[in-house]
């Protein structure tokens, strides 16, 4: 079945949806496994593992080196260095902190695009939602109190999520400038069992101090684990898919994303016992949703 853009818009609605219930569940994982290059290094790499059966081919040898680049890219920036970003943001943000902010991932797309795509530049009104969204960002980054110890670091994180957001809007558009080049189950695969290789060789570097039993920890632990690796390992591949489908602008799919920030919010504050709404973050987040709302609208008017 050929698929057609309306299938890829379902895909990135279902990715985003397994997407926002990511950060409750680190936050959790992390209460055991407080090191994040290691957690985010199992998590990957177990989902690269869930995939294999998935994506398994015959001439398994000649596609990596056909695709090594693409591979490199994503398995490097979307995981390599981006999570390791985001797993280290999240020792100290809150769940739901994080999920405004990686939430503004499709204006920072935008802003990527506009460079370096020629069929996806910006207009006047996409750059008002971007002023918006930085508006958002600047609220919440006041709300951490970056002028005390606690809140500098908060800040911190909320620098490195951002930089994560960059990365993986980068990798997005190397992936779409290839459509058709790649099956999304074969790239989403060889970028979280690569990826994550590179976590773990970097958590045995930098955190021998960690004492972690692997197989004695809480069941807790291992609910976390398995339900992170089964979203990445089903949300890239949907999202993957659906940015190879003929037609599909990355800044377009991207808008999706306007779902994470208010639902992964909602679900950290519903599973986070330490976590709950105050005046200030949902200002924040009013004024970043606000401003994927009216990115996205645009979209539709120009599309």
């Amino acid at each position: 079945m050929t698929l057609k853009k309306h299938h890829g818009i379902i895909m990135g609605i279902l990715a985003c949806f397994l997407w926002s219930s990511a950060f409750a569940w680190v936050k959790i994982g992390f209460k055991y496994v407080p090191a994040p290059l290691t957690f985010a290094g199992m998590r990957f790499t177990l989902a690269g593992i869930i995939l294999i059966p998935f994506c398994w081919r015959k001439n398994l040898l000649v596609l990596l080196a056909t695709h090594r680049r693409v591979i490199t890219y994503v398995a490097l920036l979307n995981v390599g260095i981006g999570y390791a970003l985001y797993y280290t943001a999240m020792k100290y943000v809150s769940g739901a902190t994080a999920a405004i902010i990686i939430g503004t991932g499709p204006l920072i797309t935008a802003v990527m695009t506009h460079f370096i795509m020629d069929n996806d530049k910006m207009d006047r009104m996409k750059f008002m939602s971007i002023l918006l969204g930085i508006l958002g960002i600047g609220v919440i980054i006041l709300n951490t109190k970056p002028i005390t110890p606690v809140g500098r670091k908060e800040a911190m994180g909320i620098f490195l999520l951002l930089m994560n957001s960059s990365l993986s809007s980068y990798a997005n558009i190397k992936v779409a400038q290839i459509k058709g080049g790649i099956d999304g189950r074969f790239l989403t695969s060889n970028q979280m069992l690569w990826g994550g290789t590179i976590l773990l060789l970097m958590g045995r570097i930098f955190e021998r101090s960690y004492n972690i039993e692997v197989f004695s920890l809480p069941q807790e632990f291992y609910m976390s684990l398995l339900w992170l690796a089964f979203v990445s390992a089903a949300a890239f591949s949907l999202w993957f898919i659906a940015i190879q489908i003929e037609g599909m602008k990355v800044s377009e799919l991207n808008m999706l994303k306007f779902i994470i920030p208010v639902l992964g919010a909602v679900i950290s504050w519903s599973l986070l016992p330490e976590e709950s709404p105050n005046f200030i973050s949902v200002l924040g987040m009013i004024l970043v949703f606000t401003s994927l709302i009216v990115y996205n609208i645009n979209n539709k008017k120009s599309a």
